[in-house]
């Protein structure tokens, strides 16, 4: 029996690879798991694959659970889940693509390519990740960004505020500088 071998490349960075093999009959959602896996993400986010055509675009979407707050518009009953889709049905192509999405509020895309078939060895536990290059994606992108900021040097004298800045010293609040105009000119004209 044969082994699907899977090239992932996240979209953000194309140095981050992972080949990852698995069994035909092991579901998209064992996929998921070891996609995590070889990125060392935790599996709290949601998460889609959609079935691909080899120019990346993409046609039928299979998500990992039908409980998340979606819009009523997007019938969710319609759509499969990735329990219960084994690989095997889904390999149209002998390079078969996927697109792989985790966290829709945030989404890490990656590209998934169908790059062999191997032969299965019962010794080892699929899904495996055979090759990875490049250091995992940061696992918290507001974490990431925050530690960004952090890093950052301000200088202390930009802490001052000038007096042609438009804020109240008193409240710190800012102020509409029109309404300031008109009523010096209101105390001129009077």
């Amino acid at each position: 029996m044969a082994v699907y071998r899977f090239r992932v490349i996240f979209e953000g960075d194309e140095e981050i690879v992972r080949d990852i093999d698995i069994k035909p009959s092991q579901t998209l959602e064992d996929f998921h798991k070891g996609i995590l896996n070889s990125i060392q993400l935790e599996d709290k986010y949601d998460a889609s694959f959609f079935v691909s055509n080899d120019m990346w675009r993409q046609e039928e979407e299979i998500i990992l659970n039908n409980d998340s707050d979606k819009s009523e518009e997007d019938d969710m009953s319609s759509k499969r889940l990735m329990k219960n889709c084994k690989l095997s049905s889904l390999i149209d192509d002998p390079h078969q693509k996927f697109i792989y999405m985790i966290d829709p509020n945030a989404p890490w895309t990656f590209f998934v390519e169908l790059i062999k078939l191997v032969p299965d060895n019962q010794l080892k536990e699929y899904p495996e990740c055979i090759k990875s290059v490049g250091e995992s994606p940061k696992k918290n992108k507001t974490q990431v960004a925050l530690e960004d900021f952090d890093d950052m040097e301000f200088d202390d004298d930009d802490d001052e505020i000038d007096d042609n800045d438009a804020y109240s010293s008193e409240t710190n609040e800012e102020f509409d500088i029109s309404e300031v105009d008109m009523d010096i000119k209101t105390e001129n004209n009077e």
